[in-house]
């Protein structure tokens, strides 16, 4: 399996550095591995550091599990632990609902994510729920991601992300990329978020990105920057 793994691999889609996703999955018994992104955060409350992972693995055709720790952990800045507390990953199913323009298809790709959001250590309140539904489309010149997303979150407390994700040509080794979105959870102030960045398609299982990010939430600033890669291969 190992040996399979390094020869037959995969392309590496890369979708690090952003907080939204695209309406593809990983094929069948394949791994991407998104180390990242590798977070700095400067806020009111100081300088921290966030380094995150996610695993995808295509269990069958059109559908995918995730493990997405991207919001998992964090070092650095003053209350550490608290604000850990306030973090959390996700196990979800992915499945590609309408095959289109990322599945070499006409028309635009659609799929749904659905799954639980879970506590990380140290652990501090309950589980939550997520349900993401994805819109992909892709031109010679660019390519759109729309997301809606609606979580129940450990807190009991209803969240609603809506926003897109815009890149430059596929065919591109370098390609830009920027991403756009707004939440809203209960009884807090709405968050918009912006990013700007590149993904460098370095090998056809590995692509490299670095991205910087401005959120604003009630005023409060948060600008952030990332990096990260993402490495796909075959365990068949």
């Amino acid at each position: 399996m190992a040996l399979a793994a390094w020869a037959s691999p995969r392309p590496a889609r890369a979708y690090r550095p952003f907080d939204q996703t695209d309406a593809d999955v990983a094929e069948t018994h394949d791994i991407e591995l998104e180390l990242g992104p590798v977070g700095v955060v400067h806020d009111p409350a100081g300088t921290s550091y966030i380094p995150g992972f996610i695993f995808n693995y295509g269990v069958v055709h059109r559908v995918e599990l995730v493990f997405d720790a991207h919001h998992a952990f964090l070092f650095g800045g003053p209350d550490v632990e608290p604000r850990r507390r306030e973090l959390d990953s996700e196990l979800l199913a992915k499945m590609v609902v309408r095959e289109g323009a990322l599945q070499d298809r006409p028309g635009p790709s659609v799929a749904v994510e659905a799954g639980a959001i879970l506590p990380t250590v140290p652990v501090a309140g309950g589980a939550g729920a997520a349900v993401t539904a994805i819109a992909s489309e892709r031109w010679p010149a660019l390519a759109l991601h729309l997301n809606g997303e609606w979580d129940y979150t450990r807190d009991h407390t209803f969240t609603f992300i809506g926003g897109f994700i815009v890149e430059g040509p596929d065919a591109w080794v370098v390609r830009p990329v920027g991403e756009f979105f707004f939440e809203h959870e209960t009884d807090l102030p709405v968050t918009v978020s912006g990013l700007g960045g590149a993904i460098w398609r370095a090998a056809p299982h590995l692509a490299f990105d670095a991205a910087g990010r401005v959120a604003d939430q009630g005023g409060v600033r948060e600008i952030e920057i990332r990096a990260g890669l993402t490495w796909a291969f075959s365990v068949d």
